[in-house]
């Protein structure tokens, strides 16, 4: 099964305040104009504002319950005939529309390990994306050295109230290095405590690849886009090795 299935009912609760790189996305779709395509749209935390704003966007993402929380979401904010979803892998994407920008927020791209899947991803996204369009990447860096540092311990991630179960739903981390993959592999826990009832577990793993800056750099440049900027936050400040992200925006080479 798709980790994300499992993920689905607990990522909204989650994600419900994060708007952390929600200005990046929508300056870059502003400068670009329609379309845009995301990629691992997930349940459309960023087609709901890129839509707002007048972009014609396409979602993909491969998770069916997570297309229809971003469906649901789309349809309560009247904007389900302005964004397409597509279920779809990245690596076997077939469109036939091309794009202006196209990106890959929040660690999606991490999920895919092997270089052969990470060149697929991106021989996709090169395939879709018009002469001179936009990639963006949003990859984890220094962020992933506090589960490293707490491997071997439960690390928790946060705990919300979900008024619809009348419940409330605690996230916790257990971390994983796997030197010979260069990943890191996390197995999450999400325990749902309904008042007056006994606690449910769900575990799901997930895992991350580990791209420092270079071999990021390096790995797009590969596969037919020139890097203009590596960005360390959604500040846009520089980076290197201590900051939080590795924001990389490359344009389409022909």
């Amino acid at each position: 099964m798709n980790s994300y299935e499992l993920i689905a009912p607990y990522y909204d609760l989650e994600h419900a305040n994060y708007q952390d790189d929600r200005d990046l996305y929508l300056n870059y779709a502003a400068a670009s104009g329609s379309p845009v395509l995301e990629i691992a749209c997930g349940t459309g935390r960023l087609l709901v504002p890129l839509a707002q704003q007048g972009i014609e966007v396409v979602g993909v993402d491969s998770s069916p319950a997570m297309l229809a929380c971003a469906r649901q979401h789309l349809e309560e904010s009247g904007l389900l005939q302005q964004v397409q979803l597509v279920e779809s892998d990245a690596r076997t994407l077939q469109l036939s529309q091309r794009f202006r920008l196209a990106f890959v927020a929040l660690n999606s791209f991490a999920h895919f390990i092997t270089r052969t899947d990470q060149r697929a991803v991106l021989a996709a996204l090169h395939q879709h994306l018009l002469p001179s369009g936009t990639l963006i990447l949003d990859l984890p860096n220094a962020d992933v050295r506090r589960y490293q540092q707490a491997e071997g311990q439960l690390f928790h991630q946060g705990t919300w109230t979900d008024h619809s179960q009348q419940a409330i739903v605690s996230h916790l981390i257990a971390a994983a290095s796997d030197p010979e993959t260069r990943s890191l592999q996390l197995t999450h826990f999400y325990d749902v405590h309904p008042q007056g009832g006994p606690l449910r577990r769900t575990v799901v793993q997930t895992t991350l690849a580990l791209l420092s800056p270079g071999e990021a750099e390096l790995l797009v440049e590969s596969s037919g886009f020139q890097v203009r900027h590596l960005f360390g936050d959604y500040d846009l400040n520089p980076c290197d090795n201590d900051s939080p992200r590795l924001i990389m925006v490359a344009a389409r080479t022909p």
